[in-house]
């Protein structure tokens, strides 16, 4: 086990020479417009239909724990900020929920007409099936669960894009139903809610749509509502959120929240770059509150859209401020005890324009209300995370270039570790859990024109893919492991993870969102390849194993290739032959592996992505086959064969 760092308010902390690098502003502050546009983006388009993926589900190669490819969404942008809780487990059944759209050949532009949410349950003996439509009637984004799944308690909430209504999802006997709440106001014009339950207490904590609207002097501000009968009934209708005012929030946002709830008890923490990180609770189900500032951001009032320099000690030099980056988790665990998770960054703003600057640094924070005081408990520069043992922390491209590339692994918050999931492990004492995903050493994109979906097909090379890991502690946040890598795949992508609020046992599920490229088709238009679209993935963990693994050093580290596209096809595995190339009317495949693979995938697309034709056969060695190509039109096609050991791949040009 490893000592945690104490960090304190005005203590002095040293980083890495490379941690002080000045990296170019990339994007206007105004956070809550740019959030608005991102969830409202596109329009419903008439006659749009669901159109099923073809990814074939099932198990998804790990070295840690069991993981599950549970479903896909070409909506790839699954928060502005905080991640809602999108899992909920009760002994051995799993829920998972997310943000989902399932149309084809997507760009930033899309409509996204189907989006809403998708939904797949593990019912302790196997998953069901992956979702081809969304829970709700109407479209729908950005929710997460409230309840903790004893007895099928499942419900589910987001906001629809129109109207400014909450829609409420609840699963009764195995089936879902899905309304508005038609008596919760949308005068407030709240949407992406974060809700918790406890017993027929619901919680709803949500940002306006509307960046002008205000409350409590908080620009695109905060609106709390609570019902004693799961929504029949609010006492609290929308309301201003109390105690969280404009002296520490000028501005609020989208998803800059987290809330759980448990028995009396409920808890919510505000914050986004240059603001505090606050966090108000209750012990009576929200008749009355106090307030707690976790994180103080020195200068009161601050509005990051404006010309003002980053100088809180009036001495007119800029100053360099840690901030939270407005990712944050919170949990409340059976005894009552708040636990905060929060990556903290440091960033200034010299008044020249509307941007700001920040700094590879990260930090990963810790709070308990027992305690009452920050630790940090990771940082992205700490020498366990030097994989390749060269004596840097290997950074690309990520965080670099001008706004009009918008560099790839920005995801709405700047940490180099950041979305944290908070989870309270029940025992004596408590044991807690934090999932979060951070870049890793010398794991990067790789430009390889011939195959351009494989190693990440970004103009920028030498990017770094995130990982997700695991910290814990196990005797009241004494120590902690050191952050044991669960996902571990080289080359890949992994972000958004959610764990539950509580768990009971050894197992912990965590639901990510994997692709080969670093960022989203949303916001940095990253290419689409339909064969790889975004995986919502769910690894189920041992406990024990975090604690254990999390001894050792090389936790952070130990990663391995996945066959699914990473690695090249080649001579050692077998032969493929196509021809003729070019062809008219018919390509005649030949195939014999020197291993059977269980599953054999064919896909032909042009050269957008758009899919033509697609085939799987299972337990193949040896194949002979035609493909009719005399439909098509003239032009260059991609045709690639998946097998177990690899992706072949080849040109194909039609006459």
């Amino acid at each position: 086990m490893k000592k945690v760092l104490f960090l304190f308010m005005g203590a002095a902390l040293s980083v890495s020479a490379i941690a002080q690098q000045k990296v170019t502003p990339t994007r206007s502050t105004g956070f809550a417009q740019d959030r608005v546009a991102q969830d409202k983006a596109g329009t419903a388009v008439a006659g749009s239909q669901l159109k099923k993926v073809r990814k074939t589900l099932g198990a998804f190669p790990g070295t840690f724990g069991q993981k599950e490819v549970v479903g896909n969404s070409t909506y790839d942008l699954q928060t502005n900020g905080s991640t809602p809780r999108r899992v909920l487990q009760n002994g051995n059944t799993i829920s998972c929920g997310w943000t989902m759209s399932l149309e084809q050949n997507v760009t930033s532009t899309s409509a996204f007409a189907d989006r809403g949410t998708g939904y797949a349950h593990y019912n302790g003996a196997a998953w069901s099936a992956a979702p081809t439509a969304r829970l709700e009637s109407v479209r729908t984004g950005f929710g997460g669960f409230a309840g903790d799944g004893a007895g099928g308690n499942e419900m589910h909430i987001a906001h629809d894009a129109t109207g400014y209504q909450q829609v409420a999802s609840v699963k009764t006997a195995g089936n879902w139903t899905s309304a508005a709440f038609t008596n919760l106001s949308s005068v407030s014009q709240a949407i992406w809610p974060h809700a918790a339950r406890s017993g027929n207490w619901l919680y709803i904590i949500a940002s306006s749509g509307d960046s002008n609207q205000k409350s409590n002097g908080i620009r695109s501000g905060y609106f709390f509502s609570r019902s004693s009968d799961n929504g029949a009934t609010w006492i609290d209708n929308m309301i201003p959120m109390p105690l969280v005012d404009s002296v520490g929030h000028y501005r609020g946002g989208g998803n800059s929240y987290a809330i759980s709830a448990s028995g009396n008890n409920v808890a919510i923490a505000f914050g986004d770059i240059g603001t505090d990180l606050t966090v108000v609770y209750s012990t009576d189900n929200g008749n009355t509150w106090n307030k707690k500032v976790v994180w103080d951001w020195p200068i009161n009032n601050y509005d990051f859209a404006s010309t003002s320099i980053t100088d809180y000690n009036n001495d007119a030099v800029v100053d360099t401020i840690w901030s939270n980056d407005g990712s944050h988790s919170l949990t409340i665990d059976a005894a009552g005890t708040i636990h905060v998770a929060f990556p903290i960054v440091r960033v200034y703003k010299t008044g020249a324009n509307t941007g700001y600057n920040f700094f590879y640094t990260t930090y990963l924070g810790y709070y308990n209300n027992v305690m009452d005081s920050v630790q940090t408990i990771d940082n992205i520069f700490n020498a366990y995370r030097d994989c390749d043992k060269d004596g840097a922390f290997g950074l690309g491209q990520n965080y670099v270039g001008a706004a009009a590339t918008d560099p790839d692994a920005i995801y709405n918050t700047i940490g180099t570790m950041t979305a944290p999931s908070i989870t309270a492990v029940a025992g004596t004492p408590n044991k807690i859990l934090i999932a979060y995903t951070a870049l890793v050493d010398n794991d990067t994109t790789v430009d390889d024109f011939n195959h351009p979906y494989w190693l990440g097909a970004s103009s920028l090379e030498g990017q770094n893919f995130r990982d997700v890991f695991v910290i814990g502690t196990n005797d009241n946040a004494n120590t902690w492991t050191y952050p044991v890598n669960v996902s571990r795949t080289a080359h890949f992508e992994e972000m958004y993870p959610s764990t539950p609020e509580r768990v009971s046992g050894n197992k912990l599920a965590i639901l990510a969102q994997g692709d080969i490229e670093p960022g989203t088709i949303l916001q940095n238009s990253d290419l689409y390849d339909p064969a790889f679209q975004n995986m919502m993935i769910c690894q189920t963990v041992n406990i024990d194993s975090i604690f254990i693994v999390g001894a050792d050093t090389n936790a952070p580290c130990g990663q391995s290739e996945l066959p699914l596209a990473i690695n090249n096809f080649d001579g050692q595995n077998g032969n493929i032959s196509v021809y003729p190339n070019p062809a008219t009317d018919v390509l005649n495949l030949n195939m014999t592996l020197t291993e059977a693979s269980s599953v054999v995938s064919f896909e032909l697309t042009d050269m957008t992505g758009k899919v033509v034709m697609m085939d799987t056969r299972k337990n193949i060695s040896t194949l002979t086959r035609q493909i009719n190509i005399g439909g098509l039109a003239a032009g260059t096609y991609l045709l690639k064969v998946q097998t177990d050991k690899g992706l072949y791949t080849e040109k194909v040009v039609k006459h």
